[in-house]
């Protein structure tokens, strides 16, 4: 198939169809459970495996040369374009029976992000961002995404999926100290709070510790939708790391200057 981000947009919506039928499948039905961390609870299901496997074979018959970085199984080809999926963002969500889950596609080339799609099967809800697009389509009826004006962290309402899920004790501590300057805090969220930030229901997320196939799908979403979403450091996310998304600039500057600078001695 000729590579042109029409294409990939429609392989992408295709992707997320097919897993949502399996997804939806599995969904509120007694799994067998396995933790792939010894030390930690990090679930994964014969749910996660199928939709990975699924979206792989697909990708491979359209686009065989591209690069897949998946969080349940990969395909590495030296090519400039790679897929990154994660096929049940929220899996603990998922196997609780809370709708919130969601399977994560992006297509980067040159380690530039261009393609985007948080799929939630449940709420039969998909977010779409790309070619300065941001949409969103529930129940067949697709809606320009746009994020809210709130550029005050004491008017801004905070969601995070769980702190005791950032990397580190310290990155911990800095959440907690904003989280006291927020109008409200929201814990649970998973990709889905991502996709409320860009459809203007929630002000900034802050998280710590995150994988690519968390978070690169977000980033055309919400930018396209008018938002920012960097590293605590200021970098792009392709990497993953400690991530702040935010409804604009002059809010995420003043969330970086509350956590991160130091007051002058």
């Amino acid at each position: 198939m000729k590579e042109s981000i029409h294409n990939f947009a429609k392989i992408a919506n295709f992707i997320a169809d097919d897993a949502r039928k399996i997804s939806l499948n599995y969904f509120k039905k007694k799994l067998k459970v396995v933790s792939k961390d010894k030390k930690k609870f990090d679930p994964v299901t014969i749910a996660d495996i199928k939709v990975q496997r699924k979206i792989n074979e697909t990708i491979k018959k359209y686009f065989p040369k591209h690069s897949i970085l998946g969080e349940e199984a990969s395909v590495r080809n030296i090519s400039d374009y790679e897929w990154c999926i994660d096929p049940i963002d929220g899996t603990k969500s998922f196997v609780q029976g809370f709708p919130i889950w969601g399977t994560l596609i992006s297509l980067s080339r040159k380690k530039e992000i261009i393609l985007g799609i948080a799929d939630i099967p449940a709420l039969d809800e998909r977010y779409v961002g790309y070619s300065k697009l941001s949409y969103k389509i529930k129940n067949g009826t697709k809606t320009k995404l746009k994020v809210r004006n709130t550029n005050n962290i004491k008017e801004s309402t905070l969601n995070t999926t769980s702190p005791y899920l950032f990397a580190n004790k310290e990155d911990q501590k800095t959440f907690e100290k904003l989280a006291k300057e927020v109008k409200t805090v929201r814990l649970g969220g998973d990709c889905y709070s991502y996709c409320l930030l860009a459809d203007g229901h929630i002000d900034l997320i802050i998280e710590s510790g995150l994988k690519p196939w968390d978070i690169r799908a977000m980033e055309p979403i919400i930018i396209n939708a008018g938002g920012i979403i960097k590293t605590w450091e200021g970098n792009k996310i392709v990497n993953g790391g400690r991530i702040i998304a935010a409804t604009n600039d002059k809010l995420f500057n003043k969330v970086i200057n509350k956590m991160i600078k130091k007051k002058p001695s």
